[in-house]
């Protein structure tokens, strides 16, 4: 275990990956131009809208997952969320057709004072890591905290 507060940053790889399938898609869209303009505007604006947001998701402190021992503080686009550990019951993964990802349960008590209609919430990265061994790693920092 590292000694809190700890920052993981979503891998580049797949940022990458989808900035060069969108630039794929934009070119796509300028060569059918000529052929279908309204599919080609559309092609080219929705794919150039997604390769700004990847483009901004390479840039540093834009995306992270901060394990602090207050709690989680999860910033994507330049918008933050602050979890407290008193808040998280635990950490479990889900399959979401090919995506898995990282889910945490809302404890109940809490969620009967606050305005929270829902009892799960959802990463939206594993942060360079298997969605198992980074729900394992938060599951044993809250038991940590838990045990002082």
């Amino acid at each position: 275990m590292q000694n809190l507060p700890i920052i993981l940053r979503p891998g580049k790889i797949k940022n990458i990956i989808l900035i060069l399938i969108s630039i794929a898609f934009i070119c796509m869209g300028i060569s059918l131009i000529e052929k279908n303009i309204w599919i080609a505007i559309l092609t080219i604006f929705l794919f150039g809208i997604s390769f700004i947001i990847f483009s901004i998701n390479l840039i540093p402190n834009t995306s992270y997952l901060k394990v602090s021992e207050q709690g989680l503080e999860m910033k994507s686009l330049f918008r933050k969320t602050f979890i407290p550990w008193q808040v998280v019951s635990d950490f479990t993964t889900k399959q979401i057709f090919l995506n898995k990802i990282v889910m945490f349960n809302i404890d109940e008590n809490f969620l009967r004072i606050s305005k929270l209609k829902s009892k799960q919430g959802a990463f939206p990265d594993t942060y360079g890591m298997s969605a198992k061994k980074l729900a394992a790693l938060l599951n044993d920092y809250k038991s940590q905290l838990n045990n002082r």
